[in-house]
């Protein structure tokens, strides 16, 4: 599974307290797929949770609004090694997890955050103890 704009507090790495995001993210693309506009349209069963809407202040594609405890959830790829993910976004919010998910087999995962109006990347790797790379802009 892979979860854009946060995830449920159920699910949230114990290590980190992140907040889901809060803003509007447009043009989520999966694996060249556009996951905002098949969630709008209902060709996908992704889960919707919370509150979202599919409209922005100022819209110029399919976007999607997040609010504090809302958070899009689509099914993963188990049979595919890579996965890429594009989207833009624009926040009234210094932080916020933008998205997350787990590897495969229990091998860690990759986060996608906004931390004090800095975009990071964090990978975690479970094979190896303590093994995170950590990318900021």
């Amino acid at each position: 599974k892979i979860t854009f704009g946060g995830m449920p507090f159920s699910g949230k790495p114990s290590s980190n307290s992140r907040k889901n995001f809060k803003g509007c993210m447009e043009s989520i693309n999966y694996n060249g797929n556009n996951i905002t506009d098949l969630a709008k349209r209902k060709k996908l069963e992704p889960s919707n949770v919370g509150n979202l809407s599919f409209s922005c202040v100022e819209p110029h594609t399919v976007p999607v609004f997040f609010n504090a405890t809302s958070y899009l959830e689509v099914p993963g790829r188990p049979s595919q090694d890579l996965f890429s993910v594009s989207f833009l976004f624009r926040t009234w919010n210094p932080s916020g997890l933008l998205v997350f998910s787990n590897f495969a087999d229990d091998l860690g995962n990759v986060e996608i955050d906004i931390t004090e109006g800095k975009v990071s990347v964090h990978i975690n790797v479970t094979q190896v103890k303590k093994n995170r790379i950590d990318i900021s802009s």
